[in-house]
């Protein structure tokens, strides 16, 4: 409990960084955020939510004080002036307005071509539609979770991935990504039904969190454009920032865009670590390696004459879908080892039906030779 307490006191000290008005020591509360949220990750009580959160709260510190003067050049849709000459109170108010839209949504900043269409609804309609995709969502990851679970291919005891029948690990790399995307539906919406119903966000300001499978045709499409963009905001401002001071890019090169890339896939890497199993930070590395040369291979598409088509989108879809299950290995094998397949408990059939779904009721679990 000590370290939640720690990092909520963390977190206060930051967004009083955010709220104090532009100073040249600014950064001096960057510090105590640092100090208090290693001690939180290299805590031997903590665990990875912990390690997860501290690390993406210290990478929002550091956006916010650190690399961007977010009073000067930070601004919501028709706001004139600066936030920096108003009162303290609106200033705070300002700031959790800006924590709370990591996406950027209302903000200029927001980069509107790869966020999906804004809800113009009524609060009513609006409510009622999220409350129908919540019990969607949650419907999806008990059933994600119920196939997981009977599954020993997602087990501590588990051979590795690459050792996996190819079909087999055809089917666990949809089965993986259909089940994260529910449970982080199912956060997420919790949220917005409760910032909407009580009156403290307008439902235009919460546009579906993933966008259109229709689009998934190439890799960088797929994790720039479908999957979330909860994170590209602290990801890709630490990529612009070492791309041109610590690299030394000029801004919009080729050698910049490359960068920047490999900063946020490294940096979404370490969010991702298990255990401090650093093996995460190859998967993610991995897709800036396969966007890398998907874009080269594009490349030379084009100057061959080839034009986009609909079979040339079904043939994206495969690629992507291929690519992933390639390199997901990486990954499963990293939260097997941390055991984080192994919970038992679901959303809503765990609580009608007592521990029918408990571990001692799988008997697939494990290693299948076992």
């Amino acid at each position: 409990m000590h370290l939640q307490i720690l990092a909520a006191l963390s977190k206060c000290i930051s967004t009083a960084g955010m709220v104090v008005r532009p100073l040249p020591h600014r950064w001096v509360f960057f510090l105590p955020v640092v100090a208090i949220n290693s001690y939180c990750y290299f805590s031997k009580v903590s665990d990875d939510s912990i390690r997860s959160n501290v690390i993406i709260e210290t990478l929002i510190a550091s956006d916010y004080i650190l690399l961007t003067d977010i009073q000067r050049e930070l601004r919501q849709i028709g706001q004139r002036e600066s936030i920096m000459n108003a009162g303290i109170w609106d200033r705070l108010k300002w700031t959790l307005q800006l924590l709370c839209s990591p996406r950027g949504i209302g903000w200029t900043h927001e980069q509107t071509s790869i966020i999906p269409p804004h809800a113009h609804l009524s609060r009513l309609d609006f409510l009622r539609n999220r409350l129908i995709a919540l019990v969607m969502a949650i419907i999806g990851n008990d059933i994600a979770f119920i196939l997981t679970s009977i599954d020993p291919g997602f087990s501590r005891d588990a051979v590795t991935y690459y050792e996996q029948p190819f079909l087999w690990r055809f089917w666990a790399t949809g089965l993986f990504f259909f089940r994260l995307k529910s449970s982080i539906q199912v956060y997420l919406l919790l949220i917005t039904l409760l910032l909407v119903s009580t009156g403290l966000s307008e439902p235009d300001t919460w546009p579906d969190f993933f966008g259109r499978l229709a689009d998934a045709y190439t890799v960088r499409r797929w994790w720039g454009r479908v999957w979330h963009q909860q994170l590209r905001r602290i990801v890709s401002s630490h990529g612009k920032y070492l791309s041109r001071h610590v690299f030394g890019l000029l801004p919009g090169t080729i050698a910049s865009s490359y960068a920047q890339l490999y900063v946020a896939f490294f940096l979404s890497g370490l969010i991702h670590v298990t255990s401090f199993d650093p093996r995460p930070i190859c998967f993610f590395l991995l897709q800036a390696v396969t966007i890398t040369f998907e874009d080269f291979i594009i490349s030379l598409a084009r100057k061959a004459g080839a034009q986009s088509s609909f079979a040339v989108h079904i043939l994206g879809y495969v690629w992507v879908y291929c690519s992933l299950t390639v390199t997901f290995g990486i990954w499963l094998d990293s939260m097997n080892s941390a055991g984080i397949g192994d919970y038992a408990g679901t959303l809503i059939l765990n609580r009608y039906h007592g521990s029918w779904l408990s571990n001692e009721s799988l008997p697939l679990r494990g290693n299948p030779e076992a």
